[in-house]
């Protein structure tokens, strides 16, 4: 069957459809590998096939239109023979299944190179591969002239000039180097950069993601601001601890003052009572040495020295004798608390009760250092009750009697400062002897 007789069937429509469709594809892919740079025989013949089923379309098309019109025409009462054009003629005369085998090869060829051209893409560098690599960055790049129109702009360059202006990028203007712009749920960064290509000048903005580091910097921003306010309680609690230093100094120059004062005071009347009983060089060697140090006489000296050897010497020096049992504390505040205590109750031995002994007991429980000073010589003063304010119908043994109210006031009251302010405990008892009881933690 030719393609003459195959006009009046259906084949002859499926051969002009197949040429219609591998012309126009021939003719892409011929552009597609003219775009990748390949000129080599593919593009060729893909151009060849282009043109073959271009002349092949045309030519079963007109043998199409011509096969339905007469083989003659009649005007003015004359006979006329239609004649074809001869290509036509011999190009229908063809075999239809010539034809057929024909656009199957083709279709497979077209198929295979469909196939390549894909590799090709793929792994060549192209201007289309390079915007599209462009375009997959997740940071914006753009590219403009020097006055500021823009040429080329990638998918998210785009859609933050979106976001920020409601249109696609066209200008670069605003958007200005080391500028920051942030859209709610990112921060972008802008850079520019001049650069030169094929002798012209152009400007390269970049956006780059960095809401990380905003937010790191926010957060940062946060935790200066916190620390500048404990900064500033810092200078306020530190303002507080120096006036809290000077007062505790003061406190220690005062109950120092009082303690020394009131040894010297009990050693020279101790002296004029009992003269033969104290070496007159060795207490005078000691007023001397005592009124030096109060008066700031004397050369400062660095060597350290025990508080608590020098307030068991004071209380010598006033006839008191110190007996210590128990763990004694080696230094620190614990020792330091303990020298002035025996020194306030040495002084208070001597002074209320007219004794000669203090008996010092340390003692450790869970945590808590324990200091018990008790002094002998006379008991505590005990006052009666007064019966004339008693009222007519009460009666009151006349032995009753109550202990007199000890006022803590001078020595006393700083030694329960200073232990207090150490969060520790004073308690004095006066019911046999007088005693005090200091409980520190340790």
């Amino acid at each position: 069957m030719t393609i003459w007789e195959s006009m009046n069937t259906g084949l002859s429509e499926l051969l002009i459809t197949c040429a219609m469709l591998i012309m126009l594809y021939a003719g892409y892919l011929c552009m597609a590998f003219y775009r990748l740079g390949r000129k080599d025989k593919n593009a060729v013949i893909s151009l060849i096939l282009f043109v073959l089923y271009f002349a092949a379309f045309y030519m079963m098309l007109d043998g199409k239109f011509h096969y339905v019109e007469p083989d003659y025409y009649y005007y003015m009462d004359v006979d006329y023979i239609r004649t074809w054009p001869k290509v036509t003629t011999a190009f229908c005369s063809l075999p239809a299944a010539l034809i057929l085998v024909c656009e199957i090869i083709t279709v497979i060829y077209l198929v295979w190179g469909t196939h390549y051209r894909k590799r090709l893409r793929e792994e060549s560098l192209t201007r289309t591969s390079i915007k599209e690599a462009l375009d997959l960055l997740p940071a914006g790049v753009a590219f403009a002239e020097t006055n500021g129109n823009v040429v080329f702009a990638n998918l998210s360059m785009n859609e933050i000039s979106r976001k920020r202006s409601g249109k696609n990028m066209t200008d670069i203007t605003g958007f200005d180097h080391n500028s920051i712009y942030s859209d709610g749920t990112k921060t972008w960064q802008f850079m520019q950069e001049n650069i030169m290509w094929r002798g012209k000048q152009y400007i390269q903005l970049t956006a780059n993601d960095i809401t990380e580091e905003a937010e790191i910097n926010d957060e940062l921003k946060g935790k200066n601001k916190k620390l500048q306010e404990i900064r500033n309680r810092l200078e306020i609690y530190n303002r507080r601890a120096e006036q809290i230093t000077i007062s505790r100094e003061l406190l220690n120059a005062r109950r120092q003052v009082h303690s020394e004062t009131g040894h010297i005071l009990l050693a020279s009347r101790h002296y004029m009572e009992h003269p033969d009983s104290i070496d007159e060089d060795s207490f005078l060697g000691t007023l001397k040495l005592t009124n030096t140090h109060l008066l700031k006489e004397y050369e400062e000296d660095d060597t350290e020295t025990d508080s608590l050897a020098e307030a068991i010497e004071m209380a010598k020096a006033i006839a008191v004798r110190v007996k210590i049992s128990g763990m004694i504390p080696e230094a620190g505040e614990l020792r330091d608390i303990l020298a002035s205590a025996v020194n306030e109750c040495a002084t208070n031995t001597k002074k209320h009760a007219d004794g000669d002994t203090l008996t010092v007991t340390v003692e450790e429980k869970e945590g808590t250092v324990i200091f018990t000073l008790t002094g002998n010589g006379e008991p505590p003063e005990k006052e009666k009750i007064n019966l004339g304010t008693m009222p007519e119908n009460e009666t009151v043994n006349s032995d009753t009697v109550t202990e007199k109210a000890i006022r803590e006031t001078g020595g006393l009251a700083s030694l329960r400062t200073l232990v207090e302010n150490v969060g520790g405990i004073m308690e004095i008892k006066t019911e046999e002897a007088f005693t005090v009881i200091i409980a520190l933690k340790t």
